[in-house]
Formats: C-alpha cells, structure tokens, sequence
C-alpha cells in the first residue's frame, strides 16, 4: 500500500511540474514583445526594437530632420515599405553609425541621437559659428528655504478658487476650438466632465474622436469604435482628465518631491517631480507668482532616448469662481497641437451614458 501511495504522489507531482513548465513557457510566450522585425517588411536596423516604438521613433527622426514621411519614404502612397530611395538607405546608415557611437562610448545608453548632430536640419552643418556662443541661460538663484510640496500645492488650490469654490462645481460642459500647427486649422471640440470623468470630443465634420476617462479606465474611440492605443496614450489620456479642474494631486500620485527652482519663458516656476504607481516619473511646473500648475511632461522610453509628451497650461480665466486654463498646449515629436477653452456651463446636466464604454463588435 505504501509503494502504491508513493507511486501516485510521485505521478501526480510530475504532473504538477509538467504544467508549472508548460504554464510557465505559455506565459512567457504571451508577454514575449513584437520586434520591429517580426512585425513589419523591409526592417534592416530596427529589427530588435519593440515594434510599438514605431511610431514614436519615426516622429522623433522627422522632428530631428525638420522634414516629414516622405523625405525617406519617397513614394508618399503610404507604402512606407518601398525600397530604392536614396535618404531612406542614407537614414539606415546614419542609424547605424549612431549606434555604435552609443554602444562604444556610452555602454549602449542613447546618449547619441539624431538631434544631436541636426538639430532640426536635414543636414548637419559642418561649418563653425563666427559669432560668440550665447550663453547658456542660468538656473534661478535657488531659495534658502526649500518650499514644502504642501506649500506648493495649497497655493495651486488657493490660485484655482480655493477648496470651497473647487467643491460646489461637480459637472461641466465645455465649449473649445482644437487649433492645428498652422494656426489656422481648427475643429470644435466639447467637453464634459462630472466627477473624476471626461470625455473630450472632437469633432472632424462627421467624424467624432473622443478621449474618455470613466474615473478608472481610459480609451479612444472614432466614431465609437475603439481606437488601439499604446500604454503610456492610454495613461495621458487618464491623467489629463485627472489633473483637470483639480487641486488635490497627492492621490494622482504615489510620491510627490520638490526638486529645484527652473523658469519658463522667463518666469520662476516649482519643478515637482510625481512619481506613479508603476515608478514612472512625471515633471510638474508650478509658477511662483501666481502658483498655477503651468506644464506638465512625462516620458517614454525607446530605442532612441526619452519621447517626452508636454502639455501647457495657460491664460488661466475665472468661471464661476474656479480658474481654468483656457489655451492648452500639447507637443510631442512632430506632433502638436492646441485647446483653446471658449465657454464653461458649471453644474450641468451631464448623463453617465457619455462615459459608457463602446460595445464589444462580435
């Protein structure tokens, strides 16, 4: 009896470890990231890079060039996978060098990048400046007393209206303008907040984009149909809404630590460095004077440094006892555009249906 008991136990644990390995290896074969090269053709340096830092990458060479898609992808047909153009062989070369700058002097690190020696040109200019280098604009004259985050963001709260004008507005509906780079282009966009819930659409004549936050879960859709959006677009999109109208950072963020005096554009500001629940790290700037939050930006990696996501708040209005910005900035690589806030109905009548989430298309 005991032989047969031992025997069965013995089955039954090479079971068990069969499937921890088996569940183990599924495992890792579901969190196993998509290169650049298994996902797209014609990938000759990029291969081993995350295919969803595509896009970001891309935008970053073409802010660093000052040019746009078709400069390399000549064919301007959409087929960025076309061969036989000069600047797209000339770009894998210039990639290429750049990395083995990096890796031999920086241990890999991407100190070097296109930027560095472009500096928005297509070219690098190899002649030297004949005028004497402006200097580098000094950081502030650092207080005696550091100010404490509580400081800083009690006078962010009384700068917005103060705590109570803050409480008695619980829903909103917002008339704005989204204007294009060239100052020209718009579309109007409509706002609706209740709670810890916003939804921003924008409208393209019959097509609707709208960003939506529910208090917990954030996502795009066109039209109603949801949009596919990368992890760290999902997180701006919950964080705008979670910064808007609201004073009380501390639950936003896990820890919240004043670093240094900076300035922008000439005037004193707090940086305040937020760290999340996933240890990502995000830069808040409030202006001395006035103590509004006036810039906000977070970061992501990739295969080429940092691709920073910026958003300015300014010309900051009354409405109905709280202060809002009205002109919203965004910029990112090759990418920016502006929020310009026209009207504020406070207390609203806003349904919960505009936060439902779009239905699952079977």
């Amino acid at each position: 009896m005991k032989k047969i008991y031992w025997l069965k136990l013995a089955i039954i644990a090479c079971f068990v470890l069969t499937a921890l390995i088996g569940g183990g290896a599924s495992l890792a074969q579901k969190t196993q990231v998509e290169t650049a090269g298994q996902k797209y053709k014609s990938i000759k340096v990029l291969n081993d890079m995350p295919a969803d830092q595509m896009g970001k990458v891309m935008n970053m060479m073409s802010a660093s060039l000052g040019v746009n898609c078709a400069f390399c992808h000549a064919s301007n047909d959409g087929d960025y996978e076309k061969e036989g153009f000069e600047h797209k062989d000339m770009a894998r070369k210039m990639m290429t060098m750049m990395f083995d700058l990096n890796k031999v002097n920086f241990n890999g690190r991407p100190e070097i990048n296109c930027n560095t020696c472009h500096n928005g040109r297509s070219h690098p200019q190899p002649s030297f400046p004949l005028t004497a280098a402006k200097p580098a604009e000094e950081r502030p004259k650092q207080p005696e007393k550091k100010p404490t985050v509580e400081e800083i963001l009690a006078k962010y709260e009384a700068a917005m209206g103060g705590a109570a004008n803050i409480a008695k507005v619980t829903s909103r509906e917002i008339k704005a303008t989204r204007v294009e780079p060239d100052g020209k282009t718009t579309e109007p966009e409509e706002i609706f907040q209740k709670g810890k819930k916003l939804v921003a659409n924008t409208i393209y004549g019959k097509y609707i984009v709208s960003e939506v936050f529910d208090g917990k879960t954030a996502w795009k859709t066109g039209d109603s149909a949801k949009i596919e959006l990368k992890i760290d677009e999902t997180e701006q999109i919950k964080r705008e809404a979670q910064l808007f109208a609201n004073a009380d950072l501390k639950p936003v963020y896990t820890k919240l630590e004043f670093r240094f005096l900076d300035r922008i554009d000439g005037r004193d500001v707090y940086l305040v460095l937020g760290t999340l629940a996933d240890n990502s790290r995000e830069r808040l700037y409030f202006d001395v004077a006035m103590g509004f939050l006036v810039r906000r930006t977070a970061s992501s990696p990739t295969i080429l440094g940092n691709h920073v996501f910026q958003v300015d708040y300014l010309d900051h209005k009354d409405f109905g006892g709280v202060k809002l910005p009205t002109t919203i900035k965004y910029a990112m690589p090759q990418i920016q555009w502006m929020r310009k806030i026209v009207d504020v109905k406070n207390n609203a009548s806003v349904s919960d249906d505009k936060f439902a989430a779009p239905a699952v298309k079977k």
